[in-house]
């Protein structure tokens, strides 16, 4: 049996999404929404865009724009369609992170209103 490469626990990015989805079941702001975007394995497949981000965010605070939300492990990287999708978010100015584990998913979500923010224990 050989080596793992990286024998660093990372949750998988399902795991994190499902975390995240709970979180704001909790904590969600009225008016907002987190919605998956189911598109994994999206090779070749009608209505599916490969690069679509994970998930969709609607918030008062967004008003009319629309947050995208890509949820990496923290040793994750954005594929090159995903890479795509950023540029094109870029180019039209619309709200997106890449998070890199739960903790920046849930900042994210903080700073667009989606979630009432929570107490930061004291550094």
């Amino acid at each position: 049996m050989g080596r793992r490469r990286n024998p660093v626990f990372a949750p998988r990015e399902r795991d994190i999404q499902a975390s995240l989805l709970e979180y704001w079941r909790v904590l969600g702001v009225a008016g907002s929404l987190v919605a998956a975007c189911p598109n994994a394995h999206s090779h070749g497949q009608a209505g599916l865009t490969p690069g679509l981000f994970d998930l969709v965010v609607l918030s008062p605070k967004l008003g009319d724009r629309t947050g995208w939300l890509e949820l990496k492990r923290s040793d994750g990287k954005l594929s090159t369609a995903q890479n795509t999708f950023r540029l094109m978010l870029i180019a039209l100015g619309a709200p997106y992170t890449v998070a890199y584990g739960i903790d920046q998913a849930i900042r994210a979500l903080e700073e667009w209103g989606a979630v009432r923010p929570q107490a930061r224990a004291a550094a």
